[in-house]
C-alpha cells in the first residue's frame, strides 16, 4: 500500500467518525405543529401603541397626530400642503400605472394611508389598494403614511393572518426611512425608498 492510499484511508476513517459522533449527538426530532398561533397572550390597545412608537423611533421613522379637536383633513393640508395626497380619488387617477416616468421623478411628498401597523419592529402593511402605481411609495423624498390607531396588531403572526392578497398583486411592509450601510460602509438615507419617514396616528 502507497502513501496515497494510507492517506485516503485515514481521510475515510476520519470522515466516518465524524458522521458517526453527530449521528450520536443529533437533537431528538419533533414534529412540526399542525398550526402555530404565536403569542395568545391579551395585550391592550395602551400597551400596543406605546410598542409601536418605540419601535418606529428605533426604525428611524418620525411620529405625527393630529390634535384632540383638529380633524385628518385639515392637519394634512395645513403640515403637507404640497403633498401628493393618494387618499384622494382625483389625485390616485392622476398618478395611475399610465403617468409618465418624468412626472413620477417629480414627486416630492406623498401620503398613502396604511393598512395596519405591527407593534414588535414598527412596520406598517400597504398594498396596491392603496397606492395606483408601485414606484410611489419609493420614489418620494418623503412618505407619509396615515395607520388608525386601532389598526396596530402585536406581531407578524397575527399580521399574516390579516394580509389578504386574493385582490391585488403585490404588497408590502414598511418600517422606517430607506437607509443601507452596503455603501463605502456609510449609512445613506434614500437609496431604496424615501429618505423621510412619518407615520401620522388618528383616531
Amino acid at each position: 500500500m502507497n502513501g496515497k492510499d494510507n492517506k485516503q484511508n485515514t481521510e475515510m476513517g476520519s470522515r466516518q467518525t465524524i458522521i458517526e459522533r453527530i449521528r450520536q449527538n443529533k437533537p431528538e426530532t419533533k414534529p412540526l405543529p399542525g398550526s402555530f398561533t404565536g403569542n395568545q397572550e391579551p395585550v391592550s390597545k395602551e400597551q400596543l401603541s406605546v410598542c409601536f412608537r418605540e419601535s418606529l423611533i428605533k426604525a428611524g421613522a418620525e411620529i405625527a397626530e393630529p390634535d384632540g379637536n383638529e380633524g385628518l383633513e385639515p392637519y394634512k393640508e395645513k403640515h403637507f400642503p404640497e403633498a401628493v395626497d393618494l387618499t384622494d380619488t382625483a389625485v390616485r387617477k392622476k398618478y395611475s400605472s399610465e403617468i409618465s416616468k418624468k412626472e413620477l421623478e417629480k414627486t416630492g411628498t406623498v401620503i398613502i394611508e396604511g393598512q395596519f401597523g405591527v407593534a414588535e419592529n414598527g412596520a406598517i402593511w400597504l398594498d396596491e389598494t392603496n397606492f395606483p402605481n408601485r414606484l410611489l411609495p419609493f420614489i418620494a423624498e418623503r412618505l407619509i403614511i396615515l395607520l388608525n390607531k386601532e389598526n396596530i396588531v402585536s406581531n407578524m403572526h397575527g399580521a399574516y393572518r390579516k394580509i389578504d392578497l386574493r385582490n391585488t398583486g403585490f404588497g408590502v411592509f414598511i418600517s422606517g426611512p430607506s437607509k443601507t450601510a452596503d455603501i463605502e460602509q456609510s449609512l445613506v438615507y434614500g437609496a431604496h425608498g424615501a429618505k423621510r419617514l412619518t407615520i401620522v396616528l388618528f383616531d
